[in-house]
């Protein structure tokens, strides 16, 4: 009998004498990626109930997720989160999920970057020289798990690495690449640091995933309205196989 320490996807109720799946929540910075994140699972087949609460949030029972909109920015996406958890908790998985601009060459718009870590890159120590951001280690088991059941669809590439993140929109390249030499990330957006750090503070495991959506240039903003919806949808075909593989193995007893 595997368990929730070592694979995230199931607990065991030792009353009932069965697994049960563990409950995960997916958070999003903004209304437009949770609406195409939580519509394509629904358009799939799995019902979608909508949370009455002061954060929008929808339940999907199939997998025993939570989407909801933990808003932009570090602070309110943290604060946002830790709401959550502690109104909707315990959960066994926290993923910040959204969309982010691109810092190596090798991404194009569509692009599913799954986070190896979340770097907070807009951490600045001075008082004891110049130290280095914040690196928040992102799940193994998860990433694990994502990767081992997506089969990608030659539409679009799963990359794997760390994701920069900080309150700071990066539209010029010349900051973007000071910005992945700094960190070594792949791509940056702006709130999993916050979901790193709440997550943390909780004891729950964290993983971040990013589709791309610009080059994090001077057409940064309309790069982004052009592409946010084929982006996020591509996070969801990713996600989409994993999240099924934990209810199937709820539901045989594995």
């Amino acid at each position: 009998m595997r368990t929730l320490h070592n694979d995230l996807s199931s607990s065991y109720n030792a009353e009932q004498g069965k697994q049960i799946l563990a409950k995960t929540l997916i958070v999003t910075p903004m209304k437009k990626e949770f609406s195409v994140l939580s519509d394509y699972l629904s358009n799939e087949g799995h019902a979608m109930k909508n949370r009455a609460d002061k954060v929008q949030a929808a339940w999907l029972p199939d997998f025993k997720l939570l989407i909801a909109v933990a808003g932009h920015g570090k602070a309110m996406f943290a604060a946002t989160t830790q709401y959550l958890v502690d109104r909707h908790g315990p959960f066994a998985l926290i993923m910040a999920a959204g969309t982010a601009g691109a810092l190596h060459g090798a991404l194009r718009p569509g692009d599913v970057v799954l986070a190896t870590e979340t770097v907070e890159h807009d951490y600045k120590s001075r008082f004891a020289g110049h130290a280095p951001p914040p690196r928040h280690a992102c799940c193994p088991v998860a990433r694990k798990g994502i990767l081992n059941t997506y089969g990608g669809d030659g539409t679009f590439r799963l990359h794997v690495g760390a994701i920069a993140s900080g309150d700071e929109d990066i539209v010029d390249p010349k900051r973007a690449r000071q910005l992945q030499q700094e960190t070594d990330a792949l791509c940056v957006a702006w709130e999993g640091a916050g979901g790193a750090r709440a997550a943390r503070f909780n004891g729950i495991p964290f993983i971040e995933v990013r589709a791309v959506t610009d080059a994090a240039d001077a057409s940064a903003p309309e790069s982004f309205c052009a592409h946010l919806e084929q982006a996020v949808s591509n996070i969801a075909r990713v996600l989409l196989p994993w999240l099924r593989s934990r209810r199937i193995a709820k539901n045989s007893g594995c």
